[in-house]
């Protein structure tokens, strides 16, 4: 009796137990159900998320197929979204330096910087938790972190407040993305919308713009987080170019280098240090992108009006993006190919691929027929040169005869004007001192014969033509009273420097002759010698009361003489030329320059 009481309870608990697992297994069954007709807001895991998925909305519907450019950190005490940008590309590292990220003692406020390329961005914060009803309802890994309703948050652009204060419970949801929660593995848990999100709202970054958002406590004023966000310039120049040849195996070896190990022959530099780049015709060209992310795509276009742009994709960007230049292009000619980014369509990189004309190929009988006519035009024009040139020197040395004539013929008109000037000192001397006019005679006589030998040479050397003027100097001394210095720059050799005879002597003689009057108190004559780059410059200088190169003063016949002899020079010299300029100032005297032009090259 007891044994079939047993049995039967035995078998009601039995019954009892299979109706409440079917009743269990069809609730399960209809929850399921649920959540493969969509996206539940309800069903929260108690222990929280594990991970976070951005999913792009269209016409308010969730698009699974959609991707969605998004940054989502995940930190202990915060957690933010920011939609429509991805993290900084590595090609931004050095500019992502030039944020401060602030102390990293514990507790201290976060502050992250981006660098991005979108213009147009979103934030959305997300809670670790909520509060309902008194209690916390676990939205992610743990319930660390702040009340997010207690929480306020601003904006800056370039320093300016877009947003002011405001409390994170008074934001809305992003419309324009959805924020989901998924737990590991990923294939036995379906994601489930964010409970509650707090959508700061969509910013629109130029270039160079730059972008701040802070959040702290409403009470205590505590800052909690500050997200810095550039918006640099990104200019799609971060490119190896490759070039292969087609024949003799070697696409295949170069090729198989590149697809499989990133490695090959670049035959020029990278992108972001040349522009013009040279193919030889009949190759391959190939631009490498590398350390690309599913975020970044490449554009671009061979034509400029309008553009024609296409887009370069790859299974993993991180391995490299190839743009395969024709093999056809036209050959000697300039092509222009302009690139971007499509996250920054404003900046566009434009490069030039210059493509070598083909291999030069003539058949043998041609080259034979060129070379003969080339040989036979060569030996003609030969012949002809050579007769020109023949009639050319000819032409100058006749020239250079006639030249050198007048230069004696000058030169022999200096002497007797020379021999002149210097009898009429002696006649004055002979009547007032007899002896003195004989040693006057004397050196008069020593003067000539250096005037009359230096005159029959084309140069001197200026040590040579500074000692005879100094001669004559003192020769004019025995006649008046006047005082002169020579002074020469230390960076010149005098005995080396080539002078034309007797050019400064007229000038000289006009100084003492004609700019000297007798209320002068203390005549004085000064000549500077130095040099001016490649040029000589000899300036005479006197303190004389009297312009005599003036119309008012007649010219003495040695200047006239001097003028014509620089004609004649400058005729003669190639690449070299004498210039004479003479200036008064009254109260001053009478500056007389002599630029001997390349005299010093």
């Amino acid at each position: 009796m007891l044994l079939k009481k047993s049995l039967k309870l035995r078998s009601i608990l039995i019954n009892s137990c299979f109706k409440i697992k079917m009743k269990y297994l069809i609730i399960l069954a209809l929850m399921l159900c649920a959540n493969r007709q969509g996206y539940s807001q309800e069903q929260i895991p108690e222990t929280g998320f594990s991970d976070v998925i951005v999913k792009k909305k269209i016409n308010g519907k969730i698009c699974d197929s959609c991707r969605a450019v998004s940054v989502v950190t995940k930190e202990y005490d915060f957690n933010y979204v920011i939609t429509g940008a991805g993290h900084t590309p590595h090609r931004f590292g050095r500019l992502k330096g030039s944020f401060s990220y602030g102390p990293s003692r514990p507790r201290a406020p976060l502050v992250s910087a981006y660098v991005i390329s979108q213009r147009n961005i979103g934030i959305s914060f997300l809670p670790n938790f909520l509060q309902e009803n008194g209690n916390k309802i676990q939205l992610y890994r743990n319930f660390g972190g702040p009340d997010y309703t207690k929480l306020e948050f601003r904006a800056e652009q370039n320093g300016k407040v877009i947003k002011p204060w405001m409390p994170l419970s008074a934001l809305g949801e992003n419309s324009n993305y959805a924020i989901l929660g998924i737990n590991f593995p990923e294939d036995k848990f379906i994601p489930v919308l964010w409970k509650r999100t707090f959508y700061a709202g969509d910013f629109n970054l130029d270039i160079m713009d730059s972008l701040k958002v802070t959040v702290r406590e409403i009470t205590t004023k505590k800052l909690l987080q500050r997200i810095s966000i550039l918006r640099a310039a990104d200019t799609a120049n971060n490119f190896i170019y490759y070039q292969l040849p087609l024949g003799d195996g070697g696409l295949n070896a170069n090729l198989q280098d590149i697809l499989n190990l990133g490695r090959g022959e670049p035959v020029a530099f990278g992108g972001d240090t040349s522009t013009i780049f040279k193919k030889d015709y009949g190759s391959i060209g190939i631009l490498l992108y590398k350390g690309l992310t599913f975020q970044d795509e490449v554009e671009y276009s061979f034509g400029k009006n309008p553009y024609k742009w296409k887009s370069l994709t790859a299974l993993d960007p991180g391995h490299g993006v190839f743009l395969v230049l024709p093999s056809d292009m036209t050959a000697g000619k300039d092509h222009d190919i302009y690139l971007r980014y499509k996250s920054q369509p404003e900046t566009v990189h434009s490069i030039t691929v210059s493509v070598k004309p083909p291999p030069f190929e003539i058949p043998w009988a041609q080259i034979a027929v060129i070379s003969i006519l080339i040989l036979t035009l060569g030996l003609t024009w030969f012949y002809l040169r050579n007769k020109r040139n023949k009639r050319k020197l000819a032409a100058l040395k006749q020239k250079n005869e006639d030249t050198e004539t007048r230069l004696s013929l000058l030169s022999g008109q200096l002497n007797p004007h020379f021999l002149f000037n210097s009898l009429n000192a002696i006649q004055g001397t002979i009547n007032n001192n007899q002896e003195k006019a004989n040693a006057y005679i004397a050196s008069v006589a020593s003067f000539m014969r250096d005037v009359m030998d230096n005159s029959k040479k084309e140069f001197v050397s200026l040590q040579e033509e500074l000692k005879q003027e100094e001669d004559y100097l003192k020769l004019e001394q025995e006649r008046s009273a006047f005082s002169y210095t020579i002074s020469v720059s230390t960076d010149l050799r005098p005995s080396l420097i080539d002078f034309p005879p007797l050019l400064l002597q007229p000038v000289l003689e006009n100084s003492i002759r004609h700019a000297f009057g007798q209320n002068l108190s203390d005549p004085t004559i000064t000549i500077q010698i130095f040099r001016d780059t490649n040029n000589l410059n000899v300036k005479l200088a006197d303190n004389g009361i009297t312009f005599w190169n003036s119309d008012g003063v007649q010219q003495g016949h040695g200047l006239s003489l001097t003028r014509k002899r620089i004609a004649v020079y400058n005729e003669k010299l190639e690449g070299m030329s004498i210039q004479m300029n003479v200036n008064y100032s009254e109260g001053s005297g009478t500056i007389t320059t002599f630029t001997l032009q390349n005299w010093l090259s």
